[in-house]
């Protein structure tokens, strides 16, 4: 989606007349794809679910860690 945040699975009810809480100049992804959904008709496919992700092949380096450096292994 064009979310801001890169949410998967809808808005995150920080948006406010259809503008992302990050900037008022900012759409929010997510009302676009409602507002489209709608205008053809296709709303009603918003609410199946889809499968969880596979992120397994995903190239972006896994999981954010933090590790202090005082648990640091030298």
């Amino acid at each position: 989606t064009r979310c801001s945040k890169s949410l998967f699975n809808g808005p995150c009810g920080g948006s406010s007349g259809g503008k992302c809480e990050i900037s008022p100049d900012v759409d929010c992804g997510w009302q676009l794809i409602i507002d489209r959904m709608k205008s053809i008709g296709r709303l009603d496919q918003l609410r199946k679910n889809a499968p969880p992700k596979n992120w397994s092949s995903a190239r972006h380096g896994g999981p954010r860690k933090t590790v202090l450096e005082e648990h640091k292994l030298s």
